[in-house]
């Protein structure tokens, strides 16, 4: 076996993980565990150094399968006004809800700015939909019926804060982020996507899903995407706005989206942890993009984990095999050994499909 290798996937150096200081032992027994577990972990991979180190996938799943990635499509849609305010079809942060979408009243638009809804300090109240029933819920299945669900929020909608004041995590801030970023390019959010940020990075299989009688999609809620794609977002923000030494979106607004904007760790759609270093993209059942900057390290994981366990496995991924065993900043020595029972046990893990699975909505499964 080399030391690395010189294979290419997609745009990451396929390495043996001791070449970028990670012990082989650790990811196994993080297969392992997962696998004893019977948890419905669908896709686990690693890059550091810009190399892939680990791609490992469960039960039918593989390089080419889309997820439905939850919130996590709310980082794309920060990434997507980036872009906007970089081609300066949008202004900036300070721009209004009517200077991003004229022609529509809303309850105190003039005072609800770009800044404002990217940190979720609008104002609107909260629909969610992580909770089966509740007011919520009842309100986030109205706005999801919707024809229109962008003028429903701006037309019938009153606030229950005033706009800049208080953080409330929530679905109809990157609805609207999502439609003025659609009005300023001139076309629909999955156009735009594909050609701003899709189409550079070589993307395959994206999918918005529950577009409203108008064609547009949620911004907060519904695309799909490969998890090595979410690998490559991961490392575009890593490497501050570039992807294979081209510049696609600005250092100065990767900087302005993962610094906090609320005093609760959340900037512009990204989850941050200064205590941990770590800048997070997350998404209901176990969606997970993490990147750990003073590792130079990225960290996928796609499953579908009970919602009130999700934090503790999630968390027990990352910091009890993930980064423990990525704590050299050199190359270790090369364990053949190792890195066979690794490659043994990806295997095995290609064949773990538990059984919960099969009851699933088509939505909930990878694609």
């Amino acid at each position: 076996m080399p030391p690395a290798f010189s294979e290419e996937a997609e745009g990451f150096t396929v390495a043996t993980p001791e070449s970028q200081g990670i012990d082989s032992n650790r990811l196994r027994e993080m297969s392992e565990w997962v696998r004893f577990e019977e948890l419905d972990v669908r896709s686990l991979l690693i890059v550091r150094n810009g190399h892939l180190v680990l791609e490992w996938y469960a039960g039918e799943v593989t390089r080419d399968s889309n997820h439905n990635i939850y919130s996590i499509t709310k980082s794309v849609v920060s990434l997507l006004a980036g872009i906007a305010i970089d081609q300066e079809t949008i202004s900036g942060t300070e721009a209004t809800l009517g200077d991003l979408l004229p022609g529509v009243t809303a309850p105190a638009g003039s005072a609800i700015t770009l800044d404002h809804l990217l940190s979720m300090r609008s104002g609107f109240p909260v629909a969610r939909a992580n909770k089966a029933e509740g007011l919520e819920r009842e309100l986030f299945d109205r706005i999801n019926a919707a024809p229109d669900r962008t003028r429903l929020i701006l037309e019938q909608l009153d606030l229950v804060t005033e706009p800049g004041k208080t953080f409330a995590y929530n679905n109809i801030d990157p609805q609207l982020v999502g439609s003025a970023i659609a009005q300023a390019a001139g076309e629909s959010l999955p156009d735009f996507a594909e050609e701003a940020l899709f189409d550079p990075l070589a993307f395959e299989k994206a999918a918005w899903q529950f577009p409203d009688d108008n064609g547009q999609v949620p911004g907060g809620y519904g695309l799909r995407l490969r998890a090595l794609d979410l690998a490559k977002l991961g490392q575009l923000v890593l490497r501050k706005g570039a992807w294979k030494g081209r510049r696609v979106i600005s250092e100065d607004w990767i900087a302005t989206a993962t610094r906090d904007h609320t005093g609760t760790g959340y900037g512009y759609y990204w989850w941050l942890d200064p205590k941990n270093g770590l800048i997070s993209a997350k998404g209901v059942r176990g969606q997970r993009l993490e990147i750990v900057p003073a590792r130079n390290l990225v960290f996928v994981v796609t499953a579908e984990l009970p919602p009130a366990l999700v934090a503790s496995i999630t968390k027990k991924l990352l910091e009890e095999f993930v980064l423990p065993a990525a704590t050299s900043d050199v190359p270790l020595p090369e364990n053949s050994d190792a890195w066979e029972k690794l490659e043994a046990e990806v295997d095995l893990a290609a064949k773990h499909r538990p059984e919960s699975r099969d009851s699933l909505p088509g939505f909930r499964l990878p694609q």
